[in-house]
């Protein structure tokens, strides 16, 4: 069954498993992906950098032993990202990271490929209005 259905089969209960191949943390987006939020969002290489540390779980000391900088740096950086992107915490930062994801996905013009394989049948649920 697909980790993300949102009305499993009468009888079978949803329950989110992570098989071998199912990327988790940063890894869930491409390269592309990840240059294109950045692009969109006006993150330095460092404030993504930081960014995809969040999505590893990483706490801010081992995000800073990651980039050789401070822990300090790493606050500022975290503080500055609060700010650019109108959010107040690390789960309010992934969703926004993932919000900017979306958008980028159902844009008509966008450079990602959609996540809904109906989106270019003009039948996906996530298409702008």
């Amino acid at each position: 069954m697909n980790a993300f259905a949102a009305n499993p089969p009468a009888g079978e209960t949803t329950r989110a498993t992570h098989a071998p191949h199912c990327p988790s943390g940063a890894a869930i987006f491409c390269d592309q992906a990840w240059q294109e939020i950045a692009r969109r969002l006006q993150l330095s290489g460092q404030e993504l950098q930081i960014v995809r540390g969040v999505f590893n779980g990483r706490k801010e000391s081992a995000i800073a032993a990651d980039l050789g900088i401070s822990p300090h740096t790493v606050h500022t950086h975290f503080a500055r990202l609060h700010h650019k992107l109108a959010v107040g915490d690390r789960v309010e930062l992934v969703l926004r990271i993932m919000e900017e994801f979306l958008a980028l996905t159902a844009s008509p013009e966008g450079v990602l490929s959609a996540i809904c394989p109906h989106r270019t049948a003009g039948r996906c649920p996530t298409r702008p209005a």
